[in-house]
């Protein structure tokens, strides 16, 4: 049950009123039903904490051995 419905105009591109058009035939709702599910999923997910970010470990490898903008001592050491 709605408590407060109210009403907006809003401007969609194209392929977003095709899809909300095609999904809302598709299950046999409104558009309006459609919209609001869809609007309330993604301010679900915007509410919710973004996961960590995927870290790998790093290591040192040591001092270089060669310059490599010296292209004569990297293919010198390229030939040992």
């Amino acid at each position: 049950m709605l408590i407060c419905m109210k009403r907006t105009t809003l401007i969609l591109e194209d392929s977003c009123m095709a899809g909300v058009r095609d999904l809302a035939h598709d299950q046999g709702r409104t558009m309006s039903e459609v919209v609001n599910e869809l609007l309330a999923e993604g301010l679900r997910r915007a509410r919710t904490k973004p996961t960590r970010r995927f870290s790998l470990p790093s290591y040192s490898m040591g001092h270089p051995r060669v310059n490599l903008a010296d292209r004569n001592a990297l293919e010198a050491l390229m030939d040992s």
